[in-house]
C-alpha cells in the first residue's frame, strides 16, 4: 500500500512540474531559485515577401538632398529622324533638392560634358546645362519609389575651348519632362532618370527677327513694307530636341 501511494505522489509531482513549464507560459523564469528573472514575451519578427524586415521611411525628417549623376545626352535638329544628325555628350550633373511635401520636391541642377564620338574619343564640342524642376514622387515612404518631373532652364553648346561670351551667345531655352526611379537606404539612395527635352533657338537667333523688323524695306510702288524672306534662323531647323539618361546617388540630410 505504501508503495502504491509513493508512485501516485511521484506521478502528481511530475504532472505539476510539466504544467508549470508548459510552452508559451509567460510566467516562466530563467533558471531557478531565488532572484530568478521573469521571461520576456518574444516579439514575432515582421517579414516581407523578399524575406527582409522593411520599415517605412519618414521622408519629412530629412527634407534636403544633394545628388550627383552621370550619363549620356543626345541632341539633334527638331524634325530630324536620322542618327547621322545626332550629337552625343557624356555628361555629369550636380543637383540640390528640397522636399516641399511628402510627394513634391523642387530641384535645381547644373551639369555639362564633352562630345562623345562613335569611336569613343572626345569631340570638339562641350555642353553646359542648368535646370529648375519639380518632381512628384509616388510611394514616397517606400524604399522603392518613382517620380515624374518637369522643368525649364537653358542649354549651351560651343567649342570646348570657347570663351564665356561664346557660350553665352549659344544659350538656348530648354523644357524637360522625365521619369525616374529610386532605391532609398535611409539617408542614402541610388537613382536613374530618363528625360526628354525641347530646345529652342539661341539668343542671337531670337534677336535677329527683331533687328530685321527695324529695317524692313518699303515697296516704292505700293508704299507697303516688304516682309523679309524666311531665314534659316526663323525655321524649326534651329530648334533642337534631345534626351538624357543618367544614373547616380543622393544623400538626404
Amino acid at each position: 500500500m505504501v508503495r502504491v501511494l509513493a508512485i501516485a505522489a511521484l506521478v502528481v509531482s511530475i504532472s505539476a512540474t510539466a504544467r508549470a513549464q508548459a510552452p508559451g507560459d509567460s510566467d516562466g523564469y530563467y533558471g531557478a531559485g531565488p532572484g530568478a528573472q521573469p521571461m520576456a514575451p518574444a516579439t514575432p519578427p515582421q517579414f516581407v515577401a523578399c524575406g527582409a524586415v522593411v520599415a517605412p521611411i519618414n521622408v519629412m525628417a530629412n527634407r534636403w538632398a544633394v545628388g550627383f549623376s552621370v550619363g549620356s545626352m543626345t541632341v539633334q535638329p527638331k524634325d530630324s529622324t536620322s542618327s547621322a544628325d545626332q550629337t552625343q555628350f557624356g555628361v555629369g550633373e550636380l543637383a540640390l533638392r528640397f522636399r516641399l511635401t511628402p510627394h513634391l520636391e523642387i530641384e535645381g541642377a547644373v551639369g555639362g560634358g564633352r562630345q562623345q564620338m562613335s569611336d569613343g574619343s572626345q569631340g570638339d564640342l562641350q555642353t553646359k546645362t542648368a535646370l529648375l524642376s519639380l518632381r512628384y514622387r509616388f510611394m514616397p515612404g517606400h524604399h522603392w519609389n518613382w517620380w515624374l518631373m518637369g522643368g525649364i532652364g537653358d542649354l549651351q553648346i560651343a567649342q570646348h575651348d570657347a570663351s564665356d561670351q561664346d557660350f553665352q551667345n549659344s544659350q538656348r531655352p530648354v523644357g524637360a519632362l522625365g521619369i525616374g526611379i529610386e532605391r532609398r537606404f535611409h539617408n542614402f539612395a541610388l537613382q536613374a532618370e530618363l528625360r526628354g527635352m525641347g530646345i529652342g533657338q539661341t539668343k542671337a537667333q531670337q534677336a535677329e527677327p527683331a533687328a530685321a523688323s527695324m529695317s524692313t524695306p518699303v515697296d516704292p510702288t505700293t508704299g507697303m513694307p516688304v516682309p523679309p524672306p524666311p531665314s534659316p534662323s526663323s525655321t524649326a531647323a534651329d530648334q533642337l530636341s534631345g534626351g538624357q539618361l543618367t544614373i547616380g546617388a543622393s544623400y538626404y540630410f
